[in-house]
């Protein structure tokens, strides 16, 4: 049997390997595939039959050549209602192209009237059984066919990539807890509270994880904290580069040339988005206005910060980089931070405060984070009488051990604080969700019930914890789905592609006959 399957923003060639097994073994028939400009002739020698769109095409909002004189189908009301929420998480997406604050809502809302009616079309004209996407959607156009797709019932395999790196497993939807981990931890729960659970281990990969994020932050340092700490001492990190690897300097080169021709999908002054081509001088001249931006955010910030009181109970919220997936679309109502604060603000018992710290990477000179922030959002969060803004220099783990707890949309600070017997308040939909000792919290009643809880000296359960990890160890396959974590995933390319190719097959056969979600 074929399945016809949507590939979606499958740029690395581990994706065309992937596809390349599951045509051969299984059937499976690429239909359409969206990556990025590169890959497009490797698409087309391995898929000579599948469309490629060019990513930087589909989040402007450009149609796929074949189809540039489609017809497209009409929207009306009930297709618009059904896809409301989905509006109102694509809206403020499309920060991220908007370098320079000329991205106005009206031409935000016709592009997202842009999106429906294409990939509805797309739709329409290719039948699909399946769409795939290594993550969860986030580069705007392909949250909308997402949505599309979920509303048409057709089958969605998107992957989770955990922190305990080298893990992965696939799910439906992104917004909701995979069912078939959710049975294993309950499961192991139900066997320890009965005293019946058998020994057990968990990877030599999570037993140096758990006791890294144990010890000291310096040593518990996600990989690309790291990389980006680096990178932010320019001059030091060019010179390690060349000095090591000397053939950087000719990809330095290339990547420059690369700068000078590329389409960057970022909306231009006085253009529609579709006719937007920023290259070169412009890019880099915005870029520096970014750079410039950013440093006025970190200077503003600093005037208004305090440093933490611990001698008043609080919580620690550390705030997300933005834009960036782990908010939108994986927080949903909550990308806009200031709304888990006013709303954990007013929920805290009497005489508590939170403390905010920003993400240090919002100010990173290589990032975006000048289209996440204003100096507004600061003001606003320090209106707030029990809200303080504590340095980004406050040591992560001190400032998580005396806490009365962590709240965060989908962060790591949340993972690392129940490691370390913080319980967690979330507002997004995390891979640490069903956790024993993570609570969900995105409404005032649940909010306001789990602080009074907290404070009545809930503990977290450290077993449990390991419980979870042996959960998603027993369900989850090792394996990486990003270029950038082969590194850490201690598995060879080959074995990789083959787990991948079995676990999208057997995964997409449960979902198909309703066994999981």
């Amino acid at each position: 049997m074929v399945v016809k399957a949507i590939f979606s923003e499958c740029s690395f060639f581990l994706w065309l390997d992937t596809a390349e097994h599951l045509l051969r073994e299984y059937g499976w028939k690429p239909v359409y595939w969206t990556a990025l400009p590169d890959f497009e002739k490797y698409i087309h020698e391995k898929f000579p039959e599948a469309i490629y769109h060019s990513s930087l095409d589909a989040i402007r909002g450009i149609p796929a050549p074949i189809y540039s004189s489609m017809k497209l189908p009409p929207l009306d009301q009930p297709l618009l209602e059904k896809l409301a929420f989905c509006e109102s998480i694509v809206i403020p997406m499309m920060d991220r192209m908007d370098i320079n604050g000329t991205f106005t809502y009206d031409e935000r809302r016709h592009l997202y009237y842009t999106y429906v009616r294409y990939w509805s079309g797309i739709l329409d004209a290719i039948k699909p059984d399946v769409y795939i996407s290594p993550v969860s959607p986030h580069v705007i156009y392909d949250y909308v066919l997402y949505s599309l797709c979920k509303a048409r019932g057709i089958k969605t395999i998107i992957f989770n990539q955990p922190s305990l790196y080298g893990w992965i497993y696939p799910i439906e939807h992104f917004e909701d807890m995979p069912k078939s981990i959710q049975k294993t931890y309950e499961g192991f729960l139900h066997l320890k509270n009965t005293e019946k659970l058998p020994l057990y281990t968990i990877s030599n990969q999570s037993e140096y994880y758990l006791k890294k994020t144990s010890s000291d932050y310096s040593t518990a340092m996600p990989f690309y904290m790291k990389d980006q700490l680096k990178q932010n001492q320019i001059g030091i990190f060019l010179l390690k580069k060349f000095i090591t690897h000397p053939d950087n300097i000719s990809n330095m080169i290339l990547k420059g040339k690369v700068l000078f021709s590329r389409n960057h999908y970022v909306k231009q002054k006085g253009k529609s988005i579709q006719e937007s081509n920023m290259k070169g001088l412009e890019y880099l001249w915005n870029r520096f206005l970014g750079a410039k931006k950013k440093n006025q955010l970190k200077q503003h910030y600093q005037k208004l910060q305090q440093n933490p009181d611990f001698s008043r109970p609080y919580v620690y919220v550390a705030l997300h980089y933005q834009p960036e997936n782990s908010t939108s679309p994986q927080g949903e109502t909550f990308a806009d931070q200031y709304l888990l604060v006013d709303l954990l603000s007013k929920c805290l018992p009497d005489n508590w405060c939170v403390f905010v710290k920003e993400h240090s990477s919002q100010w990173h000179i290589k990032l975006h984070g000048e289209r996440g922030r204003t100096t507004d959002f600061y003001d606003a969060l320090v209106a707030f009488p029990n809200v303080r803004l504590v340095p980004v220099t406050s040591p992560n783990f001190e400032l998580i051990d005396k806490a009365k707890a962590v709240a965060t949309v989908t962060g790591t600070t949340g993972w690392e604080a129940i490691v370390r017997g913080k319980p967690v308040l979330i507002f997004g939909h995390a891979w640490y969700k069903g956790c024993e000792g993570v609570f969900y919290t995105p409404s005032e009643k649940t909010c306001r019930a789990v602080l009074r809880k907290i404070a009545d000296g809930y503990k977290v359960d450290n077993e449990a914890v390991r419980l979870y990890i042996h959960a998603i160890e027993t369900v989850g396959i090792r394996g990486y789905v990003d270029d950038g974590y082969e590194s850490v995933a201690d598995i060879s390319y080959e074995d990789n592609i083959t787990a991948l190719v079995h676990t999208i097959q057997l995964f997409y056969t449960e979902i198909s006959s309703n066994k999981i979600n």
